[in-house]
Order: structure tokens, then C-alpha cells, then sequence
């Protein structure tokens, strides 16, 4: 049984101080077990891997930015922060390239133990400025809610309306599955001394990853990066408007990798908004 999926739901995004601003809006993610895409590229119609389709996954739009296959590139990156890829499944949930553009404000890893428990989650952050990090996240027990929680230190500039020192991320994660189960759900809170910031919601309803599921999501959803960056600007656009605070973008943390192309636009690195999980900035 296939450990790949199509989830399609919606990105719910609200942000408390020091302005209030809310949005929400339709989307769709591919969940790709990096050991299948070989099969899906051969079976399922309208899927392409490393090659132009309606729907595809280049492995240069992710880690970091060269293409390869993904399973030891992102064990090297684990490495280099001091962790190790467990060495189960291997999924990852993400925008896959919608009619040759991509652009993912965050991809989400879920590495699983050979006996299929859920032993890391890495979040790959990339700011529409072309900055990408990584946050490697041991999955520990999950609680009484049926969620997986797990927390990082702000490390990436991801929005010009909030800071990078002092804030912090937790996480709460509904893990896909092997097989992918019927929902997939992420949440993040950003928050400081004072407390939270603002929170962000990824909620997906699986559809199957075949041919009738790959063009029936693109018919709803075409051009789903691009709809992603119009919210982020948008958005970013309503929240200067509200007055809130502007922070100029620093220089990357250690271990940030500089990626141009994959559907990351150009833009002045001290102007425009950026994304972040939750699409509107974190």
C-alpha cells in the first residue's frame, strides 16, 4: 500500500498583537514517501518527478537546493545538527510543483523508525527572500489528544512584522501515517515572554495520490503557490496598513542555506513581505 497522498484543506492563520489580523484560505499538499516517487512517477498520470508535468517534485526545490535523491541529503543536514535520521518511512508533506511553480513557506518531514513509530519531524522553512532552515524536531510520546508536540527557538527571518530574537515555536502535529490516514493536521504558536503571538493551522482531508486525484485537485487548485504568495503579500500588505511593527531582515542563522529558483522569486532583501508557516509570516 502506497504511503503517498494528496491532502486538501484549508491554512487557518491568526495573529493577536500587536495588531489582530486573521485569514484563511483553500490549499492543497502532496504527502510523497521519498521511496515511492521512482512508482509514482511511472504510474500515476499527470505526475512527474525531476521532469515537467502538471503536477511534479524537483529535489532541488528542497533542502538544499541540489538535486539528488532526498533520503541522504537530509540525513547529512540532520547530521550536521547533531541529530540522526531515523532509518523507517521517509515522507514529506509539502506544495509539489503546480504547472512548473513552487514555492513551499514550510515542508514538513516526517521520519519514522523501522518498526513505523514516528521518530522526527523536520520543519524546512523557506522566506520568500530565498533564506531556508531547518528545524529538527525529535517526535516524543504523543499525548492523550492523539498529537505529537514538539517546540524550536525562532532561528529564520520569516516576516518582516516580527522579530527573530526572543520568540519561540511549539508545535502540535496529527503525523499523516503509514498508510496516510484520513486527515492531517499541523499547528503552530509563536510566542514570547509575554506569551503567545499568533498561531497557525494546516488542516488537510486525504484524497488519493492517482490520476483522477491529481487532476480533479488541480482543476480546484492550479496554481497553488502562487495563490500561497498572494496571501503572503496580501496579508502583509493588510498588516502594514494596521500599523504593525516593522523588523529589517537579519543575516540567516548558521546552517541556512541561500536558495534562488524552485519557485522562490527575487526580491530586495530589505523590502516585501516574506512567508512562514501559516503563510502569513512567523
Amino acid at each position: 500500500m502506497t504511503a503517498s497522498a494528496l491532502y486538501v484543506g484549508e491554512v487557518r492563520h491568526r495573529r493577536h498583537r500587536p495588531v489582530r489580523h486573521a485569514l484563511r484560505h483553500r490549499t492543497f499538499h502532496a504527502l510523497l514517501d521519498v521511496d515511492d516517487l521512482d512508482r509514482l512517477d511511472r504510474e500515476v498520470p499527470g505526475f512527474g518527478l525531476d521532469r515537467a508535468a502538471p503536477m511534479a517534485l524537483r529535489t532541488r526545490d528542497h533542502l538544499d537546493g541540489r538535486p539528488g535523491p532526498l533520503r541522504p541529503r537530509l540525513a547529512a543536514l540532520v547530521a550536521e545538527r547533531g541529530g540522526r535520521l531515523p532509518a523507517g518511512r521517509l515522507q514529506v508533506l509539502c506544495h509539489p510543483r503546480t504547472f512548473g511553480h513552487v514555492f513551499n513557506p514550510v515542508a514538513w518531514w516526517f521520519a519514522h523508525h523501522p518498526d513505523g513509530t514516528l521518530g522526527m519531524v523536520v520543519a524546512e522553512v523557506t522566506s520568500t527572500f530565498g533564506d531556508r532552515s531547518l528545524y529538527v524536531l525529535d517526535a516524543p510520546e504523543p499525548g492523550p489528544d492523539g498529537l505529537w508536540r514538539a517546540a524550536a527557538t525562532k532561528a529564520l527571518h520569516v516576516s518582516p512584522f516580527l522579530p527573530v530574537e526572543g520568540l519561540g515555536y511549539r508545535f502540535a502535529f496529527l503525523p499523516p501515517g503509514d498508510p496516510p490516514g484520513p486527515r492531517v493536521l499541523v499547528r503552530m504558536e509563536v510566542s514570547d515572554a509575554d506569551g503567545p503571538i499568533l498561531d497557525a493551522v494546516q488542516d488537510g482531508r486525504h484524497r488519493p495520490l492517482d490520476g483522477r486525484g491529481v487532476a480533479a485537485t488541480l482543476v480546484r487548485h492550479p496554481l497553488v503557490s502562487l495563490a500561497a504568495l498572494g496571501a503572503i503579500h496580501g496579508h502583509a500588505l493588510r498588516l502594514w496598513r494596521k500599523g504593525a511593527p516593522f523588523h529589517r531582515r537579519p543575516a540567516p542563522p548558521p546552517g541556512a542555506v541561500r536558495v534562488r529558483g524552485g519557485g522562490v522569486p527575487s526580491s530586495d532583501p530589505e523590502r516585501g513581505p516574506d512567508g512562514a508557516p501559516g503563510e502569513d509570516g512567523g
